[in-house]
């Protein structure tokens, strides 16, 4: 089946594995704001498995967008990433050639509130197991 343009998207949900650090780097185009969101993301519970598991990824956050996400996010809060996949290359300290691939974000949706002062774990949103 042919494709009517080629896409490169991918969409994650998860939880954030760390707090975000907000740092600025030097690009041609002159200084610019980075991020790097730590992601939890759950696998299916499979009929052979007792218990659930996870996919962890990097995921990098540009500009404006990074601002934001350094104001608001902290460990543990459920987010919505769209992004696309960008491959890398490199060589390794004993030459070796690496490739990779990195998830770039264009947009991060916020899916839960964030605690507020006074909020007791009790009263966090919980995470409700799925029905098979």
């Amino acid at each position: 089946m042919a494709y009517p343009s080629p896409t490169n998207s991918a969409t994650l949900i998860g939880k954030l594995t760390r707090d975000p650090e907000l740092r600025n780097v030097s690009t041609s185009a002159g200084a610019r704001s980075v991020l790097t969101l730590g992601l939890a993301v759950r696998k299916p519970l499979r009929p052979d498995e007792d218990a659930p598991s996870a996919d962890f990824f990097d995921v990098t956050v540009w500009g404006s967008l990074a601002e934001t996400c350094a104001a608001h996010l902290r460990k543990g809060r459920l987010v919505g990433v769209s992004a696309r996949l960008e491959p890398t290359a490199w060589e390794a300290a004993d030459g070796a050639k690496r490739r990779g691939m990195e998830i770039i974000a264009h947009a991060v949706e916020f899916l839960d509130r964030p605690p507020r002062d006074g909020d007791s774990p009790e009263r966090q949103p919980r995470e409700v197991p799925a029905a098979a």
